[in-house]
């Protein structure tokens, strides 16, 4: 490992390009925390260092493909090996949007139910819940080992129903709920917390909810009546998640 510093938590978050990925890398440095950051590309790698540049010695950014297991693997222990744990995992499971008909109109994933092409369903489902289910997979055994840490599924539906693209996104969304509540239940056991967060969060919300498990965890009771180490009950919060 490095000689960075390790105080402070460390989050990795991924989409960190846009959205609540961006603001909770802004908030999390602004705070004076570690942040390990996946983007798409080279290019938005470069934005991202150029917007914090004063944070750089806190800034771990990484280019990655989150449906490429190999990739995210490879991302998440490089970011293991930068800060020397992680501590809060914003997994966000929400595919990028494409206009309808973008790709030609043979994979159209906006296209009804009954003529959704078998390319674009495997395209958007590999966005919407295997990107998430990499992730999950990459980053639990650290989690674990370690006896601590919180991952937070963002599984806000980014259509309403009815919408062109719709089904295919709320079918990955579910499957990334009913995932991380499953898992929800094993993480107990080792420490780490689980939770699932619909919607459109902010990251002040983000913040708080690692923070008051962070507490939680730390101020529960043990059997004996002393005070619990690190690890403690996971959770498995459905904060207006789609379903």
């Amino acid at each position: 490992m490095t000689a960075t510093a390790r105080t402070g938590r460390v989050w990795f978050v991924t989409t960190a390009g846009h959205g609540a990925g961006r603001a909770v890398t802004a908030a999390a440095l602004a705070r004076g925390e570690r942040v390990a950051a996946v983007v798409p590309d080279e290019a938005a790698r470069e934005r991202l260092l150029a917007r914090h540049r004063e944070h750089r010695r806190r800034l771990f950014v990484r280019a990655a493909d989150v449906t490429d297991n190999w990739a995210v693997n490879a991302t998440v222990y490089a970011a293991a090996d930068r800060f020397g744990r992680l501590d809060a995992v914003v997994n966000d499971a929400r595919p990028r949007r494409r206009s309808p008909g973008a790709d030609g109109g043979a994979g159209d994933a906006a296209a009804p139910v009954g003529w959704i092409a078998e390319t674009a369903a495997r395209e958007r489902m590999e966005s919407a819940f295997f990107g998430p289910l990499w992730v999950t997979q990459a980053v639990l055994p650290l989690l674990y080992e370690q006896r601590s840490g919180h991952l937070l599924q963002l599984c806000g539906s980014v259509a309403p129903p009815g919408a062109p693209g719709a089904a295919l996104d709320r079918a990955g969304t579910c499957a990334v709920v009913a995932l991380s509540r499953a898992a929800a239940s094993e993480a107990a056991r080792r420490g780490v917390d689980i939770s699932v967060v619909g919607g459109r969060p902010d990251a002040g919300s983000l913040l708080r909810l690692v923070d008051g498990a962070t507490a939680r965890r730390r101020d529960a009771p043990a059997p004996g009546g002393t005070s619990r180490p690190a690890a403690g009950p996971a959770s498995a919060a459905g904060h207006g998640a789609a379903a």
